[in-house]
């Protein structure tokens, strides 16, 4: 069972046993900012799933009808959990306003306590494991999840709020406010995650410097190579890169073409570069 499969189950189990607990607590308090949070944390759960889906489709071989994989799909699935915050982000704020003042339990804060752990623990192994494999996947939905964490944090300070409310009338707004705020995180982070996956997903070029510095200094090692320029394009976890390559001029068609595939296979092997598609233009005059 690879790591990425593994920190999605943990997630899923998490996210839905944290949605129960608010969800149900609101209920069961009469508190609609509990309930709001719950909704979150059900998105995370959903969100998930997606996720886990588009982790299998993208992972798919290449096919005659798509030779480059199909990596793209992380982007797609990226942009559905977008459109799903987007739409969360306005229920929020929505809930906050038609809810009616009402001074909550203190059990709700063991509840928020309960889910704030949890939580944690969760963001710890989505981001670690997420940077650790290169996985787009896993820092995505490591984003959307640190909006239900403030979402929680906020409630918490909504209910403290609320116990002074019968004496300081200003206090009785704390939901609206506490609501208005969540929404705009969360319709941030959604249109954060809706630009960046667009882009990625028409072709957007890496802009990672260090990336290509390593990469030249590479190419620039292996005899033969005089002078490179190239473009990166992700698809998925992996880059697709378009390299245009100066050969010595002293080279025959054969050591030209054995040249080239030597290039094709260093770099498709290399741990670190992560290009899985490589495509070469050999020139004898880079400048031209």
């Amino acid at each position: 069972m690879k790591r990425e499969f593994k920190v999605f189950v943990f997630s899923m189990i998490i996210n839905f046993f944290i949605s129960i607990l608010k969800i149900g607590g609101g209920l069961y308090f009469n508190f609609a900012s509990l309930i709001s949070d719950g909704m979150q944390t059900l998105s995370d759960f959903i969100t998930d799933i997606v996720s886990f889906i588009g982790i299998k489709v993208s992972k798919k071989r290449p096919t005659k009808s798509h030779p480059f994989g199909f990596g793209k799909m992380e982007y797609i699935i990226n942009l559905v959990i977008g459109v799903i915050l987007l739409l969360l982000s306005i229920f929020i704020v929505v809930n906050g306003f038609i809810s009616k003042w009402h001074i909550p339990s203190l059990l709700v804060l063991l509840i928020l306590f309960i889910a704030l752990i949890l939580k944690i623990i969760t963001l710890f192994f989505l981001y670690s494991v997420g940077k650790k494999i290169n996985s787009q996947l896993l820092i995505t939905s490591y984003q959307e999840s640190k909006m239900d964490l403030y979402s929680s944090i906020g409630v918490i300070v909504a209910t403290i709020l609320l116990q002074f409310s019968d004496d300081i009338v200003i206090f009785r707004y704390v939901d609206i406010v506490v609501a208005l705020v969540m929404g705009f995180i969360v319709f941030k982070t959604a249109f954060n995650i809706l630009k960046d996956n667009s882009m990625n997903l028409i072709g957007k070029v890496e802009d990672n410097l260090e990336l290509y510095k390593k990469i030249e200094e590479f190419l620039l090692d292996i005899k033969g190579v005089e002078k490179v320029k190239f473009y990166l394009i992700r698809y998925g976890k992996y880059y697709k890169i378009q390299l245009m390559v100066e050969m010595n001029a002293n080279l025959t068609l054969r050591q030209v073409t054995r040249l080239e595939e030597k290039i094709k296979k260093e770099l498709v092997s290399h741990r670190n570069f992560g290009v899985k598609y490589p495509t070469i233009y050999v020139t004898s005059n880079l400048d031209d």
